[in-house]
């Protein structure tokens, strides 16, 4: 049987850990059209909740349009107006009545047809040869609001802290709001994983979006709901793991996402050849860190000097006492407040 853990995409039905009080709060959130700030450490779910909510949508046969957008990696306006048409046909599937509707919609600039190489949809893209943007975003939210008159609507922007990197960041925020708030059939998730930025954006009075979404910590599954999966996970290949050993790898893994899939992953593969005994684990965890060894000595060439210094800091006092004179000498750090730097720009990163 295939290995029913997945750990690089996103994770929907069967393969989906719980959430179940999550994903019935959000679909509250949907049906009554307010908006939603969704915020956790990176790969965390985030994303696979927002898929899993919009398959129950599908599921249930709701009468609600889904439009997630992936911001990540966008890098200015331009290309967050392009994602969000690139994705349009989520709402209108047939690209003839979609292209009938931009026409009649908007007639001050041209489009882009073409297909995405992964999904082979048609997608649209607008042309900024000879357009103002701001024109653009306009007919763009005109759109969606018009989309919104049949049927409600949930969009959802992954990584919408990405927005406050833009070079015009300040305007673009202005100006969306002022399409956003006038929405009142549409569902607007805001998803991200960087809470510093999303938290300026959304509880600063000085910033555009201050106070524009419900917030909606995504904490961590509780122990009892990863076991009761795991279970189910394994009893399809016919593997049986006491209750104990399903918790201490939860534990082990501090009741993360990424990292209890990647495990399972690999005792997966593990228990097809060799049954579970007192060092599973760790001989397990050891092959994970070597399979990732090159990212972490990336991440370690990439700190400058006094953040090695930092680490190490913590590593060899299991992160206690660190300002204390004693600890910052064995790693020869001057300044408690170098110290504090570094923890800022970890944070920032």
């Amino acid at each position: 049987m295939k290995n029913p853990f997945t750990y690089s995409n996103f994770v929907t039905g069967p393969s989906f850990c719980n959430r179940i009080k999550e994903q019935r709060e959000l679909l509250e959130f949907i049906t009554a059209s307010q908006n939603v700030l969704l915020y956790s450490h990176r790969r965390t779910g985030k994303s696979s909740l927002i898929k899993q909510v919009f398959q129950n949508i599908k599921e249930q046969k709701l009468d609600i349009g889904t439009l997630y957008i992936d911001l990540y990696g966008t890098t200015s306006e331009k290309e967050f107006i392009t994602r969000v048409f690139q994705q349009l046909n989520a709402l209108e599937s047939n690209t003839n009545k979609l292209l009938n509707l931009l026409k009649n919609s908007i007639n001050k600039f041209s489009f882009q047809l073409s297909i995405d190489p992964t999904t082979s949809s048609p997608t649209i893209a607008p042309s900024f040869k000879a357009a103002d943007e701001n024109l653009i975003l306009k007919n763009l939210m005109e759109l969606l609001a018009k989309f919104s008159e049949k049927r409600k609507i949930v969009i959802a922007f992954d990584e919408f802290q990405e927005v406050a990197k833009y070079t015009n960041a300040d305007l673009f925020e202005k100006q969306l709001r002022s399409y956003v708030q006038q929405h009142s059939n549409i569902c607007y998730i805001f998803s991200g994983s960087q809470q510093h930025l999303l938290t300026a954006m959304f509880e600063s009075q000085k910033k555009a979006f201050y106070q524009q979404a419900a917030s909606f910590p995504l904490k961590e599954i509780e122990t009892k709901h990863y076991i009761l999966w795991m279970k189910k996970m394994f009893k399809r290949g016919n593997f049986s793991i006491e209750n104990d050993n399903l918790k201490q790898i939860v534990e082990q893994f501090q009741n993360h996402p990424m990292y209890i899939q990647l495990f399972c992953f690999f005792l997966w593969r593990e228990l097809r050849q060799t049954p579970w005994n007192a060092a599973t684990i760790n001989k397990i965890e050891r092959s994970m860190i070597e399979q990732k060894h090159l990212e972490y000595q990336i991440l370690w060439d990439n700190l400058s000097l006094n953040q090695k210094k930092t680490l190490k800091l913590v590593l060899l006092n299991d992160g206690q006492n660190l300002f204390f004179a004693e600890a910052l000498i064995t790693v020869n750090i001057k300044t408690a407040s170098m110290v504090t730097r570094c923890f800022k720009s970890w944070s920032e990163k």
